[in-house]
Formats: structure tokens, C-alpha cells, sequence
């Protein structure tokens, strides 16, 4: 299983911003999943959602990306 390292890697594996906006349910916005980047963290509502979707594509990523521990 390959670990991604940053949030753009986890974004650009999940298919882009508006694929992930999609997916987490977050489409009001289309500056939204943009500013996770800028904010350096990923919102933790989304960690059940984004894990479920790397781990169906054989990938994985640490939980301090969405600041957890």
C-alpha cells in the first residue's frame, strides 16, 4: 500500500477538487477543497470518507493530514 505524504497528494489521488468535493459532500464552494491546501489540513469530517476512498484504491495516508493523532 503506497502512504502519501501531503494533502495535494491526497486531493490529486482522489481525482482533483472537484472530485474530492464531490465525495466529501462539500460542492457549495468550488474554492473549497483549495483552501484545505492553503490551510495545510484537511476538515476532520472528512477523514472516514477520504480514508474509505484511498484505501479502495490501495492507498493510505497519515491521520495528521486531517489533525488527528
Amino acid at each position: 500500500m503506497q502512504t502519501l505524504r501531503s494533502i495535494e497528494e491526497v486531493i490529486e489521488k482522489l481525482g482533483g477538487p472537484k472530485a474530492v468535493a464531490e465525495l466529501t459532500n462539500r460542492t457549495g464552494s468550488p474554492s473549497v477543497v483549495p483552501n484545505w491546501v492553503k490551510r495545510n489540513k484537511l476538515p476532520a469530517k472528512t477523514f472516514t470518507t477520504m480514508q474509505a476512498a484511498l484505501q479502495a484504491r490501495g492507498l493510505s495516508a497519515p491521520n495528521d493530514l486531517w489533525g488527528m493523532p
